[in-house]
């Protein structure tokens, strides 16, 4: 009789063990995660193909994906933005000089968030891509920027709006020939801010 007794308590004390565990564990995750923080992972491809005389397409797709377990939502109406920029760089830069993401004369800003009527939901796992075509000079050097923003209210301690940032960026030169045919993978660089 005494053996099952202890049986009896150590399965009850493992148990007991395993629910506080699972609980500290969920605690944990939440504390470090939040229940409304969000992330999204930002890439960029893009492709150049002919068009007319000296002019090519710059076709971008922007790429996000939520890697998270809950969803989250980009709204205009609290100033939350998804924006995708092109800039030309300068020509004859001097070497060494430092071009800066969001440096160069505009040539093309697409507002995604508009696009998608002022509400972009993203849900868990879900991978959306973005295209907007571009028309742009043959022998010319792009800057390609998309950041997206999310307003956390209420504005930090100084009173200013208080963002958090995701960002993308790449770099394409536009060539002389008939373009490009294939798909590619532009070169960039993802940038989570806030």
């Amino acid at each position: 009789m005494k053996k099952i007794e202890i049986a009896d308590f150590v399965i009850r004390l493992l148990t007991l063990i395993a629910v506080v565990s699972g609980g500290v564990w969920a605690w944990y995750q939440y504390r470090e995660s939040g229940a409304t923080d969000w992330q999204n992972n930002l890439a960029l491809k893009t492709d150049v193909l002919p068009y007319h005389d000296n002019l090519r397409l710059l076709v971008v797709h922007v790429e996000s994906k939520n890697p998270r377990p809950n969803k989250f939502e980009l709204r205009s109406d609290h100033h939350d933005s998804f924006e995708l920029r092109v800039r030309r760089l300068v020509p004859k830069a001097a070497e060494g000089q430092v071009f800066k993401e969001d440096e160069g004369d505009l040539i093309a800003r697409s507002d995604l968030l508009a696009l998608a009527d002022g509400d972009y939901e993203f849900l868990p796992a879900a991978e959306m891509d973005d295209m907007q075509v571009v028309v742009i000079k043959e022998d010319t050097w792009v800057s390609i920027f998309a950041d997206m923003k999310i307003n956390n209210n209420p504005p930090d301690a100084k009173g200013k709006p208080d963002y958090d940032e995701n960002a993308v960026s790449a770099v394409v030169y536009i060539p002389k020939s008939e373009g490009q045919t294939g798909h590619r993978k532009a070169a960039q660089r993802d940038r989570p801010r806030g």
